[in-house]
């Protein structure tokens, strides 16, 4: 009888914990650990920012409030030489006034000149998110929000440039954005530009401050089959800046 209620408590625990293991893979943690490990990246279910992002003062991560980052891929450009890449994705949850704000975000970091290391420039598409979430406990996007993120991040409104007509530019020195723009304009061929980039991508936020490229768009969750291939295309858009 003993035996029998032992073998009973044991496969009622082996049971419970196959069912944890299918149900974790069926979250969105266990999907996104397992892109990262087919991908040789690695996984982190939280995190916090380290000095080097709280300094890089980007608005999303530093100025949402009660802000929660999980579901961490990162990669530090080591582990496959084929694409020696170094980024970082994560969802950010900021829990704001107007309601809840699910973002993806993907931080590439740049390789850029001295005097490009402490520019803070941010292009933020004109006609953004103004399509309601699917989400009813998501709110829009609208464009109060994002000019109190650049209002505490004290950038300054750039005029209309040329190469982005449909995009707002904003920077910590105007002039020295104007002088990167200028620079990556004139050394890229026309189809190899970060305008024609912004064109092919017209839903992302894009932020460039202290060598590091942040890329989301507002209140928007990657599902799990457009993840690897987003990381792609905003490392893509690195490489490009980094050869300018």
């Amino acid at each position: 009888m003993q035996l029998l209620f032992a073998f009973i408590i044991l496969s009622t625990i082996t049971i419970i914990a196959i069912l944890l293991v299918i149900l974790n893979k069926n979250t969105r943690s266990g999907k996104v650990r397992d892109i990262a490990q087919k991908n040789n990246w690695q996984y982190q279910e939280f995190i916090d920012l380290d000095n080097t992002l709280k300094s890089a003062n980007f608005g999303l991560l530093n100025h949402s409030q009660n802000a929660i980052f999980r579901h961490i891929i990162s990669s530090d450009g080591a582990y496959n030489t084929n694409e020696n890449k170094k980024f970082r994705f994560f969802d950010c949850r900021a829990i704001e006034p107007s309601g809840i704000h699910n973002s993806s975000v993907i931080l590439s970091y740049l390789d850029l000149s001295n005097e490009y290391q402490k520019l803070h420039a941010c292009f933020t598409p004109i006609t953004a998110n103004q399509t309601p979430s699917k989400n009813p406990m998501q709110s829009p996007i609208d464009k109060l929000y994002l000019a109190r993120l650049r209002h505490l991040q004290k950038l300054s409104l750039l005029s209309p440039h040329y190469a982005f007509q449909r995009y707002q530019l904003h920077a910590n020195t105007p002039r020295l954005l104007e002088n990167f723009l200028q620079q990556h304009l004139s050394k890229t061929n026309t189809e190899n530009t970060i305008s024609k980039w912004l064109l092919a991508h017209p839903h992302l936020h894009i932020e460039i401050s202290n060598g590091i490229l942040l890329a989301y768009q507002p209140n928007c969750l990657l599902d799990e089959d457009s993840i690897t291939s987003a990381i792609k295309a905003v490392c893509d858009i690195s490489e490009r800046l980094n050869n300018a």
